[in-house]
C-alpha cells in the first residue's frame, strides 16, 4: 500500500525542488547557522527551564489536594512521598532538569546515540522487560500522547522544519524533534530518577508536571519560530503532498475501492496543512492505514461494535491528528448538498427539524461510511451541547445553527475530534465559554447576545470551505467577550473595593496578632487571649489602615491592648488602687473598639462579663500570699511607677495557632488551586444548585469574590468558602469545554451494534 507524507517547501510530485516563491533563507555561513542552533537551544531551554519552576511552585498544593482526595491508602502515601521530593529538593529538580534537558536537546539534535552502561544481551538472547519497567514506560507515553494533543500543529511543524533545515536536513520526525514532548517528560524522569527513586512517587511527580507542559509547550515553539523567521528562516512553511518511492501520480490511475486515498494539496485537503507528524512510513504507517480501513468496512458491513471502535479512531489524536496519514475526502456530492442545507439554514432562527432530516437523509445517499459517521458523531456532540445545563438556552439556539457548518468543517478537516485547535472546534468552544459565563449578561437583545447572532449569521452566510473563516469568527467573539468582561468589571468595582480594603484589614490584623502574641503570656485567660486575636487586631489593623500612616491611632490601641493583659495579670496588693483608677478609662476606650467594629451584642455581653470577673478574681487574689508571690514573677506587660503601661518581653509568647493555620485545617486544599474565571456553583436554599464566577481574588489569597448577573455578588474569606466546599454546599463547575465533554460522553457510553 502506497503511503503519501506531507513536507515542507516540496512541490507535489516527484520533485524535491523549494518553490520559487518560498525562499529557503538558510544562511550560507556555517557560523551562523550554528550560531542560530546556539540561540534556539538557549532560549528553548530557558523558556522549559521557567515551566518547571512555575510548576514546581504550585505542585505541593496540587498534590496535597490529590492526596486528600484520593481513598486509595498507597496512592495517598504516594501523593505526600511526592510532596516531600518537591519540598526538599526543588533547588536540585530545577538544576537536574536544565541539565538533563541540555543532554537530551544535543544529542536528538545531532542524531547522537544513547551511552548505555548496561552490559549488552548476547547474540541471540531473549530479554525479559520488568514490569515496572513496562508500566512507567507506558506512564510516559500517556502523558507525551496527553501533550501532543493540545500542541498547535502549525506550530510543531515550524520547529521540526526550521531546525533541521539549519542542519540542511530535510525535517525532523515528529518524536524525534529536540524540543518533542518526549524529549521533555525524558528530560523530567531523568531529573527526577534518584531523587523519587520510587515508580510510584515519580510517576506521581510527571503526572503533576504534564499540565504545566502542555499548557505551555507551544508557547515554546512559537518563540522558536518567531526568533528564525525573523533571521528568515523558512519564513513561510506551506505543507506540500509529495510521493513516496513507486507512489503513482494524481490521475494516473484510481485507488483501489477499500483504499484510503489523500486529497493531496486540492481543495479539499485542508486537514493536512494542520498535520504535526513527520511521514510515516514502512511497518508503522502500514499498521495505521490497515487499522483505519479494517474500521471503516466493518462499519460498512454493520459489525458489531464497529460504531464504539470508529468513534474512538475519529477522537484519537494519534490517527486523526496526524497529516501524513491519508484519508479519504469528503464525497463532493454531499458536500454540495450539505451546502445547500446551509443556505437554507442561514435562512431561519434555528434549525428546523425538516433540515436534520434531509441533512441525515442525504449524508446515507451521497456520503462514504467515514462521511456517514463523521455527520452522526458531530449531530451527537450537539445533542450534548443541547443539554448542557450550563449554556444560556439563548446561546444554544445560535450554536444549534452552527450544526451543519460544523458538519462540513469536520467533513473538510477529519481532525475534528481528535484536535482540539480544529478552526471550527475552536469557535464552538469559544461561543459555549461565553455562553457558560454566569456574569455575563445572555438576557435576549443584550450586546453580547447581538453580537453572537451577528457572528453565527456571518459564519453562516460566508462559509464555503475555507476553515480560517472560523478564526475571524473567533476574533469577533474574543472582543466581544472583552467588551462584556468591561461591563462586568464596572458593575464589581464596589464589591472589589471592599474586598480589597477587607484583604488590607485582614492583613493588617495578621500583623497585628504577631505583635499581641509578643504581650501575650501563660498568664493571659483564655477568654482574653481569643478577644485579642479575633476581635482587637482588626481594631490594630483599622487603626493602622485609617491612620494614613500616622502610628497615634495604632500605638493608642495597641496601649489599650496591654494595659487588658496587665489589668487581669495577678497584682500585688498596692496595684488594686491603680486598677480601679484605670479602668474607667480602660472600659471606654474598649467599648469604642468593639462598637467600631459592630461585634454582636451577645459576644460584646460575654467579654465585659467575663472581664469583670477576671478583675475581681485579680483583685481577692492579690490579698492572698500565693497571689502575691505570683504577682512578684517577671511578665511581658507591668506598669511602671509613673502609672503607665510598659511592654518588655521576659517570657516566651503563648504557642498558638496562627488564623491562617487554623484556617488552614479547616479549609480544603482546592482553594490554592483556584483561578480568576473559574465556575464555582453554590447550593441555594431551595435545593438547586447556582453558577457563580471567581471574579476576583485577593493576593494573598484570603478573599473570593464570587458574582453573577445582573447584580448578585458574594465576598467570602478562606475559611467561609472552605467551610462551604466541605459541608458539599460548594462545587467546583465543569472545566472542559462543551466539545470536550461531548466527545468525551460519546467515547464511554455503550455504543449499539
Amino acid at each position: 500500500m502506497s503511503i503519501l507524507a506531507v513536507r515542507p517547501d516540496q512541490a507535489a510530485a516527484e520533485s524535491a525542488r523549494p518553490e520559487p516563491e518560498q525562499p529557503r533563507g538558510i544562511p550560507d555561513d556555517a557560523r551562523k547557522r550554528f550560531e542560530l542552533l546556539q540561540d534556539c537551544r538557549e532560549l528553548v531551554i530557558s523558556r522549559l527551564a521557567k515551566v518547571v519552576n512555575e510548576a514546581l511552585n504550585k505542585m505541593s498544593e496540587d498534590l496535597s489536594a490529590l492526596a486528600v482526595r484520593s481513598r486509595d491508602a498507597d496512592e495517598q502515601r504516594a501523593l505526600m512521598d511526592a510532596v516531600s521530593v518537591v519540598r526538599q529538593h526543588r533547588t536540585e529538580i530545577e538544576l537536574r532538569f536544565r541539565r538533563s534537558f541540555t543532554d537530551v536537546f544535543e544529542r536528538r539534535m545531532f542524531n547522537q546515540q544513547v551511552v548505555s552502561r548496561a552490559p549488552a544481551d548476547e547474540p541471540g538472547e531473549l530479554t525479559l522487560v520488568d514490569d515496572a519497567e513496562m508500566q512507567a514506560k507506558l506512564a510516559v507515553d500517556r502523558l507525551v500522547h496527553r501533550t501532543r494533543g493540545t500542541l498547535d500543529p502549525d506550530e510543531v511543524l515550524g520547529v521540526r522544519a526550521r531546525l533541521a533545515a539549519l542542519l540542511e536536513r530535510d525535517w525532523f520526525d515528529e518524536g524525534q524533534h529536540p524540543a518533542a514532548p518526549e524529549a521533555v517528560f525524558e528530560a523530567l524522569k531523568s531529573a527526577l530518577g534518584e531523587l523519587a527513586p520510587k515508580p510510584e512517587v515519580q510517576s506521581a511527580l510527571l503526572d503533576a508536571f504534564e499540565p504545566h507542559v502542555s499548557a505551555n509547550l507551544n508557547q515554546v515553539y512559537n518563540s522558536v519560530n518567531e526568533r528564525l523567521k525573523a533571521n528568515r528562516i523558512l519564513p513561510k512553511i506551506r505543507p506540500q503532498v509529495t510521493l513516496q518511492p513507486g507512489q503513482k501520480r494524481p490521475g494516473q490511475a484510481e485507488a483501489a475501492p477499500d483504499t484510503l486515498t489523500t486529497p493531496g494539496a486540492g481543495t479539499h485537503g485542508h486537514g493536512a496543512a494542520h498535520g504535526s507528524s513527520g511521514a510515516l512510513n514502512g511497518a508503522s504507517g502500514e499498521h495505521f492505514v490497515q487499522e483505519v480501513q479494517s474500521i471503516l468496512s466493518q462499519l460498512s458491513q454493520g459489525a458489531p461494535n464497529a460504531r464504539a471502535s470508529a468513534t474512538r479512531m475519529l477522537s484519537d489524536p494519534d490517527i486523526f491528528a496526524v497529516a501524513d496519514l491519508p484519508f479519504p475526502a469528503v464525497e463532493p456530492p454531499l458536500l454540495d448538498a450539505l451546502s445547500s442545507v446551509q443556505v437554507s439554514s442561514a435562512a431561519s432562527p434555528g434549525l428546523p427539524v425538516d433540515l436534520l432530516a434531509e441533512l441525515a437523509e442525504r449524508t446515507h445517499e451521497k456520503g462514504s461510511p467515514l462521511d456517514q459517521l463523521t455527520v452522526e458523531i458531530v449531530s451527537m456532540v450537539f445533542d450534548y451541547i443541547y443539554a448542557d445545563k450550563r449554556l444560556a438556552d439563548v446561546i444554544k439556539q445560535q450554536l444549534l445553527r452552527l450544526q451543519v457548518v460544523a458538519i462540513k468543517a469536520a467533513l473538510i478537516d477529519r481532525s475534528f475530534f481528535a484536535r482540539r485547535q480544529h478552526p471550527m472546534r475552536r469557535l464552538i468552544d469559544r461561543i459555549s465559554e461565553v455562553a457558560a459565563d454566569p456574569d455575563a449578561d445572555l438576557a435576549i437583545g443584550s450586546e453580547l447576545v447581538k453580537g453572537v447572532e451577528s457572528v453565527v449569521e456571518s459564519v453562516l452566510q460566508n462559509f464555503e470551505q475555507d476553515l480560517s473563516i472560523f478564526d475571524q469568527a473567533r476574533s469577533r467573539i474574543d472582543e466581544l467577550a472583552a467588551q462584556e468582561q468591561t461591563r462586568c468589571a464596572e458593575r464589581l468595582v464596589r464589591v472589589t473595593r471592599e474586598a480589597e480594603r477587607s484583604e488590607a484589614l485582614s492583613e493588617g490584623a495578621e500583623l497585628a496578632r504577631a505583635r499581641l502574641a509578643d504581650r501575650i503570656d501563660s498568664e493571659t485567660p483564655v477568654f482574653l487571649r481569643d478577644f485579642l486575636n479575633q476581635w482587637w487586631s482588626r481594631v490594630l489593623s483599622m487603626a493602622h489602615l485609617d491612620g494614613g500612616g500616622d502610628p497615634a491611632a495604632f500605638d493608642e490601641a495597641m496601649t489599650t491592648a496591654e494595659a487588658l493583659i496587665w489589668s487581669v495579670a495577678p497584682k500585688l496588693p498596692d496595684e488594686v488602687g491603680k486598677l480601679a483608677a484605670m479602668l474607667p478609662k480602660l472600659i471606654g476606650a474598649v467599648m469604642r473598639g468593639v462598637r467600631q467594629l459592630s461585634v454582636p451584642e451577645e459576644v460584646r455581653e460575654r467579654f465585659f462579663n467575663e472581664l469583670l470577673q477576671a478583675h475581681t478574681r485579680s483583685i481577692a487574689a492579690a490579698k492572698q500570699a500565693a497571689a502575691t508571690a505570683a504577682a512578684r514573677r517577671p511578665t511581658n506587660v507591668a506598669m511602671r511607677s509613673d502609672g503607665r503601661i510598659q511592654f518588655k518581653r521576659v517570657n516566651p509568647p503563648v504557642a498558638e495557632q496562627s488564623v491562617v493555620e487554623r484556617q488552614a485545617q479547616c479549609q480544603s486544599v482546592r482553594l490554592e488551586t483556584l483561578k480568576r474565571g473559574a465556575a464555582i456553583e453554590l447550593l441555594a436554599a431551595d435545593g438547586q444548585w447556582r453558577s457563580f464566577k471567581l471574579s476576583w481574588v485577593s493576593p494573598q489569597q484570603r478573599l473570593y469574590v464570587l458574582s453573577r448577573f445582573p447584580d448578585e455578588a458574594r465576598s467570602l474569606d478562606r475559611t467561609q468558602l472552605a467551610e462551604l466546599f466541605d459541608c458539599n454546599e460548594a462545587r467546583l463547575g465543569e472545566s472542559r469545554s462543551s466539545v470536550d465533554q461531548a466527545i468525551d460522553s460519546i467515547n464511554k457510553e455503550p455504543q449499539p451494534a
